[in-house]
């Protein structure tokens, strides 16, 4: 029994500390135990929000993933250098009486040697559990240290991700309005400027999103900064000018294309661990708004038939949108969404 417990407390402290590494120290996505709860933890507020259709309510999904994943983790340790110190019934005894130390006891030995300079009331016996007594600290000292650095880092990700949307909101709040805000009666104006000054911001968040798997379960139940949805409009925009505009009247194909490979770049990052492409593409949008405010414009046909060969493409920027409880309807629509499980999608607008 004593050995068993001393392997069973060393399983777990190598569990978690190679979950806790993989989250917090590499750049491809979090440990098996973090996605895990993760995911479980996002879906069922998902769940919870189909039936109360508040964005409110899953605000705050990201935060509770973050600190649940942190209580986690000390939580195991926790219960890994517990199992170690009970493995023999000397190993903690009471510092005035010399008794052995029961459960309760040890546990508590447990958390002071992890997270404080301990009390006195109990300690070590021999010399081997004095040794498991110190790297019991060295590792209680080293555990919370990488969770403070992994913390802080997230939540000025998650501002910036906020930042992103906002930006791409001020701009326009759906691909129609982007452009004819955009249009001058000649060309697109300083919006070429725009997509240059994003392309770098969108590559960042997809890494970030890398780095820190949890940013992904971080919502906005506001329209403008909702990350998103602003990923989508600013998608949809970009197919509208690619291949909706006549091509005398497109922006620099260079900065198009740099804008429209990073937005690629960052639906790659998601689509292993967080999405996969929805079984339908979305409704095709019309060009009937552009054209009646004069901007140059390719036929119906040429249109659609560009847009056919994007359909993984916007399956993946649907199943974006789905996977936060948006509707496709949002991205072309200025008003704040609430869930609908419905198949159906809306009309071509």
């Amino acid at each position: 029994m004593q050995i068993f417990l001393v392997i069973l407390g060393l399983a777990l402290l190598s569990f978690t500390l190679i979950d806790l590494l993989l989250t917090t120290l590499t750049l491809d996505g979090g440990g098996p135990l973090v996605n895990k709860v993760s995911s479980w933890i996002w879906r069922t507020m998902l769940r919870h929000y189909r039936c109360a259709s508040s964005h409110q309510l899953i605000s705050l999904t990201g935060l509770g993933i973050l600190l649940s994943t942190t209580v986690l983790w000390i939580g195991l340790v926790w219960v890994g250098w517990t199992l170690i110190f009970s493995a023999n019934e000397q190993a903690v005894v009471d510092a005035n009486s010399g008794k052995p130390a029961d459960m309760l006891a040890r546990i508590y030995f447990t958390g002071y040697t992890l997270f404080t300079l301990g009390l006195g009331d109990y300690k070590p016996q021999g010399a081997v559990w004095q040794a498991a007594t110190a790297i019991a600290a060295g590792s209680g000292f080293f555990l919370v240290s990488l969770i403070i650095t992994y913390l802080v880092p997230v939540i000025s990700a998650a501002t910036q991700k906020r930042q992103l949307a906002g930006y791409i909101s001020s701009l326009g709040k759906t691909p129609t309005d982007i452009i004819l805000t955009a249009w001058n009666g000649k060309n697109f104006g300083l919006l070429e400027q725009h997509l240059l000054s994003l392309t770098p911001m969108i590559l960042l968040n997809g890494q970030r999103h890398l780095t820190y798997p949890v940013l992904h379960y971080f919502h906005s139940a506001s329209r403008y900064t909702a990350a998103t949805l602003s990923i989508a409009v600013l998608d949809e925009t970009l197919t509208l000018l690619k291949y909706g505009v006549k091509p005398t009247n497109q922006i620099d194909a260079v900065t198009l294309y740099a804008v429209r490979q990073a937005m690629l770049v960052f639906l790659d990052t998601l689509i292993s661990d967080f999405i996969e492409p929805d079984t339908f593409a979305p409704p095709m949008p019309t060009l009937d708004r552009l054209r009646a405010s004069g901007v140059p414009t390719v036929s119906d046909e040429e249109f659609d038939y560009a847009l056919a060969n994007l359909s993984k493409r916007r399956r993946l920027l649907l199943a974006l949108v789905k996977s936060h409880g948006w509707n496709w309807d949002d991205v072309y629509s200025a008003r704040t969404a609430s869930f609908s499980s419905s198949s159906e999608y809306p009309k071509r607008t």
